[in-house]
């Protein structure tokens, strides 16, 4: 009896708390296509873009430390994946087994923008950029498949499993 009165105030005392809980799952969207050009039927491409006008904005905050950072030649963290420039364009490596806010650049953020919930976006990131390179590795055949990281980068993932990465929408 004691045990369950003293869940039960557990309950009471963490229920305000459970409903302040932030989900991650609508900062970012996933479009597919399927092309339908004579020279690459079939192709499938995905864009992954902010999908709110807070996500746009950590989302610009984020791009403008990461584009600046792989001009001078640093790497970029990007949870399971680190971008690295090299002197032929960029490369994509394998970098944390088990994703956290610690497996990220982090970015200079405006006033007004807040460090946790930073922590949300990028893991949104993570998790919406991980489900597009997963189904483009199903269908990259007999095509490559291209993901697109909105005003960033550009993954083509070739048949082979191979994945390229090069600039989208800026020059480094």
């Amino acid at each position: 009896m004691r045990s369950a009165l003293v869940g039960l105030a557990l309950l009471v005392l963490t229920a305000p708390l459970m409903a302040a809980q932030v989900t991650t799952h609508d900062f970012f969207r996933l479009t597919q296509t399927v092309s339908r050009s004579a020279s690459t039927p079939g192709a499938w491409r995905y864009s992954v873009s902010p999908r709110t006008k807070e996500a746009r904005a950590y989302w610009e905050a984020a791009l403008e430390g990461w584009r600046r950072s792989l001009k001078i030649g640093l790497r970029v963290k990007l949870g399971a994946y680190e971008v690295v420039p090299t002197e032929k364009g960029l490369r994509l490596l394998p970098f944390c087994a088990e994703v956290h806010p610690g497996c990220f650049s982090r970015p200079g953020l405006p006033p007004g923008l807040q460090a946790w919930k930073l922590d949300l976006v990028l893991l949104d990131l993570h998790n919406t950029l991980d489900l597009a390179l997963a189904d483009a590795r199903k269908h990259a055949k007999p095509y490559p498949a291209t993901v697109t990281l909105s005003k960033f980068l550009r993954f083509t993932v070739h048949p082979d499993g191979r994945i390229e990465v090069a600039p989208y929408g800026w020059k480094p």
